[in-house]
């Protein structure tokens, strides 16, 4: 079983190096298409990431009246407590907005002295309500109906939040969709190349394979190192492309985590580290089952055994 195994593989790499330039053409559209589908795992794991951390910021500012006590407003934080769509809820007292305005605006000598002509504290107390999605607001918003303190809360402001989620879903699935597009034109053409390379093999190498069968080789022997070499051609792709991303990815994750804003990662390293079986091996199982097939469709053409 050994030795024959052995052959397979020695005519496997003869064929190879023998069509060196055919092979690297195949090679390298093969990694192309590898290519275009780690970028669909980045984009759409940049796009969840991105996603996440514009819901980790959905919040409603809720202003209250100078007038609202400390009571009635920890009343209406623990009502706004209760709903499963908040995520959490912060008080801020009269004195805190105050303290915050100032230290805002500090150095602004017009806004200072305008505070001061004012006299007191002309800020009333607050809550930052974190939702659990942008689609919680119209819950949200609707408990700020309640007539227990609808009468106390001066203004509403919340960020359009929704539109935003929206927009990067839809660039985000604009994105997956071309770049569906593009792994599979270079999936067909490294398909027809792998065709086209076995055909040729076979026509250099038909009289090796007249010989080999009149000294009695099987037909499994003649096929075995065509399959052999398309599943190299799988493997060698999927390695290209392993040194190929992962470097770029971890130059990439400093800027994206930049882009995503202080306090967030895309983690997209990690992402590859513990997930780089699954995908670089599930790559080359699909790319080694297709390769197999448009070689098995070629010599079944033109290998006559």
């Amino acid at each position: 079983m050994t030795a024959p195994l052995l052959r397979v593989l020695k005519f496997a790499f003869q064929n190879f190096w023998r069509n060196f330039w055919l092979s690297v053409v195949t090679v390298s559209m093969l990694a192309l298409t590898l290519l275009s589908v780690n970028i669909l795992v980045v984009l759409n794991h940049v796009a969840q990431k991105a996603i996440q951390a514009v819901e980790d910021r959905v919040e409603v500012s809720v202003y209250f009246k100078p007038e609202v006590t400390t009571d009635q407003l920890t009343a209406a934080a623990g009502q706004l407590r209760n709903l499963p769509q908040v995520r959490d809820v912060e008080t801020v007292t009269a004195d805190q907005a105050l303290a915050q305005f100032k230290a805002r605006h500090a150095g602004e000598d017009a806004i200072m002295k305008s505070l001061a002509e004012v006299g007191g504290n002309p800020f009333g107390p607050s809550l930052i309500v974190k939702a659990r999605a942008a689609d919680d607001f119209p819950v949200i918003l609707q408990a700020l109906q309640d007539p227990q303190f609808q009468d106390q809360i001066r203004e509403k402001d919340f960020g359009n939040y929704s539109q935003l989620i929206d927009r990067i879903r839809f660039l985000t699935d604009r994105a997956r969709a071309l770049g569906i597009g593009i792994a599979a034109l270079f999936l067909a053409i490294a398909v027809l190349i792998v065709f086209n390379t076995v055909r040729m093999g076979i026509f250099i190498h038909r009289e090796e394979i007249g010989i080999m069968k009149l000294v009695g080789a099987t037909d499994r022997f003649v096929k075995g190192p065509f399959l052999a070499e398309a599943v190299f051609y799988s493997l060698l792709a999927t390695l290209v492309v392993v040194a190929i991303v992962l470097p770029t990815v971890a130059v990439m994750e400093p800027k994206l985590d930049v882009f995503l804003g202080a306090g967030y990662q895309t983690g997209l390293v990690a992402y590859f580290q513990q997930n780089w079986l699954l995908i670089f091996g599930g790559q080359f199982a699909a790319l080694a089952i297709l390769n197999l097939i448009a070689t098995s469709l070629a010599m079944r053409r033109y290998l006559r055994v």
